[in-house]
């Protein structure tokens, strides 16, 4: 009888007969005792199969499974089938399942990972795990290789016991098989729908990080990538003598080209200290790959001037002690500043940042960065022939991360307090385009509430907060996106949910 009345609840649901359930007769009739054992039963598969709540080691509480809240919708306290823990089995599926932190599983791999550890406390995300596995013209080469990829892993990880199911989603329509972490939140159930989500919004450039938490990319392929690493490994002292002697020169499309030490720059032109991001080009779509630091540099429209740039001049290539060199268009720079940059926090940089000086550029991608530079070329190439690294291409046009939105210092599914103001807060940024707005949704996208930021510098994050207030027990997911210039918007919204208790 009890296997009965679970099937029998289950294809009720399954068949969304919810006018059967929505009004249970309170009066005595024949079948009453049926009906009663069927909640019952219910009732003891719902505290046997709760969503889990989870500790994390930082101590925040998360429940990643939404409560189904049934009983608002068929006035009945209590009304559940478990429909998301024990039929779709929620709670055991997906990379959370398995990985409390994606962030800690990538940097303990064997496979020589990118650095996700992060000030912002933004984990990995698998859409984030997509994209940096996808092609992009000139410069990823793997072609969509992620599925191949995590299929070997887990196939010859003794670790993993689940199957097929544990992470992908089957489809009823044709298309197959997906993945559960990007379908979940149109498949669970419980999840409460806010149309034209209201709230306080503010946002900032001011906020920093400090040189120590600066993201710097990890991966080696020049001799002075070795170096570098190495020497911030073993906390190798900084020699001044090497920072007051760096040979800069300048060459190329100019008139009178040079050569000069840092030291003496420093001495000849004043230094300017302000506020810059540095964004990496293939940072995942809301990823934590940039930095928005307190810079002190030369400006380099003066270094260039002492040269006398020529008319003819379209590249700029600043040129690392090893030849590593990116090229940036002198187009960019005549609308945004840039810096041969020798301190960050009033600090000389860290080894790891390229000590003595680092060249930043507002509005390019940090690989034009370039770390330890010595020499600044000017070319008169065609800016037409020329690959710039302005945000993480398409292949097929747009970008996976410009602009970009991150929603920082929040666990998916995070408990927080029911009727309380709870405070979302995280980043965009769109390399050298403006953002116009950013955008939010608590109905899986079907409305968008949009705040107007076109006023802020493009130099510099955009430092967002939004408040929001939970009225009523459940979980909410939020969705974030961006317009910039020209009408792009961000490739895909970032996503997180919260549980209210």
């Amino acid at each position: 009888m009890r296997r009965l009345t679970a099937l029998l609840t289950a294809l009720l649901f399954l068949l969304g007969a919810a006018a059967v359930l929505a009004e249970v007769p309170e009066e005595d009739y024949p079948g009453k005792v049926f009906i009663d054992e069927m909640f019952a039963d219910q009732a003891k598969r719902a505290e046997e199969y709760a969503p889990k709540v989870i500790t994390l080691k930082n101590g925040v509480q998360v429940q990643r499974t939404p409560n189904e809240n049934f009983s608002s919708v068929y006035h009945n306290p209590g009304v559940s089938v478990s429909y998301n823990t024990y039929f779709l089995d929620a709670d055991n599926r997906g990379c959370a399942a398995c990985h409390p932190s994606m962030n800690d599983l990538l940097n303990n791999m064997l496979y020589d990972h990118v650095n996700m550890a992060n000030p912002y406390g933004m984990e990995t995300s698998l859409s984030q795990c997509i994209d940096c596995h996808s092609y992009s013209p000139g410069y990823v080469t793997e072609t969509y290789g992620f599925g191949t990829l995590i299929h070997g892993i887990h196939t010859n990880s003794k670790a993993f016991t689940g199957d097929c199911m544990t992470c992908h989603t089957a489809t009823g329509n044709g298309e197959g098989m997906k993945l559960w972490d990007l379908e979940k939140y149109n498949l669970l159930r419980g999840i409460l729908p806010v149309a034209d989500v209201k709230g306080e919004f503010t946002y900032t450039q001011e906020k920093t990080v400090t040189q120590e938490e600066t993201f710097s990319f990890n991966w080696m392929y020049y001799s002075e990538d070795y170096k570098r690493y190495g020497n911030e490994m073993v906390d190798a002292p900084l020699d001044p003598e090497v920072a007051a002697n760096w040979p800069i020169s300048v060459s190329g499309c100019v008139d009178t080209p040079y050569q000069t030490t840092l030291g003496e720059l420093i001495k000849e032109i004043p230094s300017v200290t302000t506020t810059m991001t540095m964004h990496c080009t293939i940072n995942p779509n809301g990823g934590p790959l940039l930095s928005n630091c307190n810079i002190t540099g030369i400006p380099l429209n003066e270094v260039l001037k002492k040269a006398g740039v020529q008319d003819r001049a379209t590249i700029l290539y600043p040129t690392a002690i090893d030849g590593f060199t990116i090229p940036t268009a002198m187009s960019l720079l005549e609308d945004h500043n840039a810096y041969l940059v020798y301190e960050i926090d009033g600090k000389p940089l860290r080894h790891i940042l390229g000590y003595p000086v680092q060249i930043w550029i507002g509005g390019a991608a940090a690989s034009s960065y370039v770390k330890q530079v010595t020499e600044l070329k000017l070319d008169d190439t065609p800016v037409e022939d020329v690959w710039f690294y302005r945000g993480w291409a398409k292949e097929g046009g747009g970008f996976y991360n410009k602009p970009s939105v991150g929603i920082a210092n929040i666990m998916e599914g995070q408990i927080v307090e029911t009727g309380k103001p709870f405070t979302f807060e995280g980043f965009a940024d769109a390399y050298e385009l403006h953002v116009q707005t950013i955008e939010f949704s608590m109905d899986q996208g079907a409305t968008w509430t949009s705040f107007d930021v076109s006023d802020a510098d493009n130099e510099r994050w955009i430092y967002w907060y939004f408040t929001v207030t939970p009225e009523n027990p459940g979980s909410y997911v939020l969705q974030v996106r961006a317009t910039a210039e020209g009408g792009l918007l961000s490739d895909e919204p970032t996503i997180t949910m919260i549980t209210a208790k």
